[in-house]
């Protein structure tokens, strides 16, 4: 199964975890308008930590660094040393009607067969094996990257429908020199999964960098959304 297009933003802007993932529901929110798939791939230049949509905050968090729930759901993410993805899939296309076990094995065998091609030493994990909200590289699930030698998940993601239309977002732990969202092989992955890949426009950067502002101060950067603990009842 091959895709029509997706359109492309590999996006090189170093942001907080909050500003990331608003840039990620920003591609969302513009594939449900367009009906037309999109994907973006960035990087960290500081560790920062996500969790899964249904992950509740305890007591204790660095609030200098504190960690931001995904629009997604699954477990807790420490990034810093990943190549980071969201891919967005308008409702009533081919890939948003799979369910999600058929849809995650596709995206990661396109993934694998990338990094494989980059000259990476990866496999997926074949054997069934029940998610969690736990941290998510420490548990390995089927159909996540395994590296051959060592035996660790190195890629993992996860998923969230909403109107039919779906939200995959994912993290492949990766050498420093394949983690720029420039890297050839991320072009070999999406060409595997679409007939075309286009990028973005300059004014449709601009459109989805406005809509992503509007998330991170309504939504990702707020102690609402995030279940962040109150001091006052510490």
């Amino acid at each position: 199964m091959k895709l029509p297009v997706i359109r492309f933003l590999p996006d090189p802007t170093f942001r907080p975890p909050a500003e990331q993932m608003a840039m990620d529901q920003a591609a969302f929110e513009l594939t449900r308008e367009t009906a037309v798939p999109s994907a973006r791939f960035y990087h960290w230049n500081t560790p920062a930590v996500t969790v899964g949509y249904f992950h509740r905050f305890e007591d204790g968090i660095d609030s200098n660094n504190p960690p931001i729930r995904r629009f997604t759901g699954g477990g807790k993410v420490e990034h810093g040393e990943d190549a980071t993805f969201v891919i967005c899939f308008p409702a009533n296309s081919a890939t948003s009607r799979l369910n999600g076990d058929e849809r995650y094995r596709w995206i990661h065998t396109a993934l694998a067969s990338a990094l494989m091609n980059a000259g990476c030493d990866v496999e997926l994990e074949s054997t069934p094996t029940a998610s969690g909200t736990g941290p998510c590289f420490s548990n390995p699930v089927t159909w996540d990257l395994i590296d051959s030698t060592s035996g660790e998940k190195i890629g993992g993601g996860a998923q969230r429908r909403s109107a039919g239309a779906v939200m995959h977002q994912g993290s492949v732990r990766l050498p420093a020199n394949l983690r720029s969202p420039q890297s050839p092989w991320i072009l070999d992955f999406l060409n595997q999964m679409a007939e075309t890949v286009e990028l973005f426009s300059s004014d449709e950067v601009e459109k989805l960098t406005r809509s992503a502002e509007y998330w991170n101060q309504n939504q990702f950067a707020t102690a609402d959304w995030n279940k962040w603990p109150n001091p006052a009842n510490a």
